[in-house]
């Protein structure tokens, strides 16, 4: 082992510091649990989101397809940055010897670049490829994809300017290349987390319009309304992780400053992975545990509290209904089921329950549509006239 006295650091030592290549501080191991946490939480979910899609709802597409992506670019990464603590993350940049800098601290930071910015790039495209499967309105579709584009476009020029980022390439992780330029890579890292908010938060905002149009009660409404505050959430932690990218612009501590940076990109990446799956946790409650949401009770539409009746479109009693009465009232219900041949909406959000021909109460696992017709007592009208 060489002599520490002979070891160049990466950084001089600020006044009154001394480099410590035994001993240093540490703050890798906060980042170690961080991934430990947040990771399976995100494998989690999307194990549930798979099963769901493949034995509960039988339709796998291709937001599914781009989460699944996601996942294993977030696994590279966390394995990425992990090694990273073996060379120089988490320890102050005069603790770290010149030779680990550069170039395997310098290579391994611009590898978790590019593998974070894919990663977060198709986690927002599946999650807005989602929605076109909820809502079908033109108007809609068309903000949709305006979004989607922008989410791809900057997730795709983040990737090609991390790649690009030194002419020559190799200068981004080798430091005795001493032609050449590089940008300045801590700025762009902040104009980049700058898109990334926006589109974090045009992603909550831009289906809340469409929900209070949507035909179903105000329960699933707010259950709607909860899966999109998961969004919101991973808006909040984009902004935090913002203002860490604030102290790396302004640090030349590297190795210290990027531990933080890196901890929110992992926290942002995996809850917003997790986020996106939370649409299929209520489908794979109710298949398998029920109870959880209060279903054996029977509870939801109280048949009682309705002087209407209601019965299967299609399936109208062969007996001719009473229409005499004034008020009289008669409703049919539409279910589709979920093996519906062309059903592409998320049914399992807007499951809910219908009354059968003996008016009974059951379960359906589709969308109810509820037509309703009035009929008056014309018979007074036509001896008038």
């Amino acid at each position: 082992m060489a002599n520490v006295t002979t070891i160049i650091p990466a950084l001089s030592p600020p006044a009154g510091k001394t480099s410590n290549f035994v001993d240093p501080d540490y703050i890798g191991t906060k980042f170690l649990v961080v991934n430990c946490v947040f990771l399976p939480l995100a494998l989690i979910g999307l194990v549930i989101r798979t099963w769901t899609r493949l034995f509960v709802v039988r339709s796998f597409r291709t937001d599914d397809y781009f989460m699944v992506i996601s996942l294993i670019l977030s696994c590279v990464l966390t394995g990425v940055t992990l090694d990273m603590l073996n060379w120089g993350l988490g320890r102050h940049m005069w603790d770290v010897p010149l030779e680990i800098f550069s170039p395997m601290f310098s290579k391994l930071n611009l590898i978790a670049a590019i593998f974070y910015c894919a990663a977060t790039g198709f986690t927002k495209c599946s999650v807005l490829i989602f929605y076109l499967r909820i809502f079908p309105s033109r108007n809609f579709h068309m903000v949709v994809w305006t979004i989607v584009f922008i989410a791809a476009g900057y997730s795709i020029a983040s990737i090609l300017a991390n790649i690009l980022s030194c002419h020559p390439v190799a200068k981004s992780w080798d430091s005795t290349i001493t032609t050449g330029y590089c940008m300045n890579r801590p700025v762009f890292y902040f104009a980049n987390a700058g898109l990334g908010i926006f589109t974090d938060f045009a992603t909550v905002v831009v289906p809340i319009p469409w929900i209070r149009k949507l035909q179903m009660p105000v329960r699933q409404k707010l259950a709607v309304v909860a899966i999109l505050a998961m969004g919101c959430s991973v808006g909040i932690v984009s902004c935090i992780r913002l203002a860490s990218l604030y102290k790396l612009l302004t640090s030349t501590d590297l190795t210290w400053t990027t531990t933080n940076a890196l901890m929110w990109c992992t926290i942002e990446l995996n809850l917003g992975i997790f986020g996106g799956c939370v649409t299929a946790i209520r489908p794979f409650i109710r298949r398998y545990f029920p109870r959880l949401l209060g279903l054996s009770s029977g509870g939801g539409y109280d048949s009682s509290r309705s002087r209407k009746q209601v019965h299967p479109l299609n399936s109208l009693p062969k007996s001719r209904p009473d229409f005499s009465g004034r008020d009289a009232h008669y409703s049919t219900t539409l279910t589709t089921l979920r093996d519906t041949p062309g059903n592409d909406s998320e049914e399992h959000i807007l499951s809910g329950q219908h009354t059968n021909n003996q008016n009974k109460i059951e379960e359906v696992e589709g969308i109810i549509r509820t037509v309703e017709f009035d009929v008056e007592n014309s018979s007074r009208t036509a001896q008038m006239e």
